[in-house]
């Protein structure tokens, strides 16, 4: 049976234009409030209160929480046909 790419491009392009989108409501962000807290990444990294600060801010973040599932449904999708069903 043949493989359709489609869906999964679909799903990266999905994907790629939300970390973006979050990039630019960093930005926008940063723009429309006055004397804003610096971000912190991952509550460990302090970036400044700048625009690049919260365009990384809002990028990284979205990124990381559907990047981490997404990887792993790409991997259960892929190594599920490896393991043979329970008799």
């Amino acid at each position: 049976m043949a493989r359709s790419h489609r869906g999964p491009r679909f799903v990266v392009f999905l994907y790629a234009g939300l970390v973006t989108f979050a990039g630019v409501i960093g930005l926008l962000f940063s723009v429309v409030v006055t004397d804003p807290q610096p971000p912190r990444l991952l509550f460990l990294v302090s970036l400044p209160p700048t625009a690049f600060g919260f365009v990384v801010y809002g990028a990284v973040s979205v990124g990381l929480v559907l990047g981490v599932p997404l990887a792993g449904v790409v991997y259960v999708s892929r190594h599920v046909d490896a393991v043979e069903a329970p008799e």
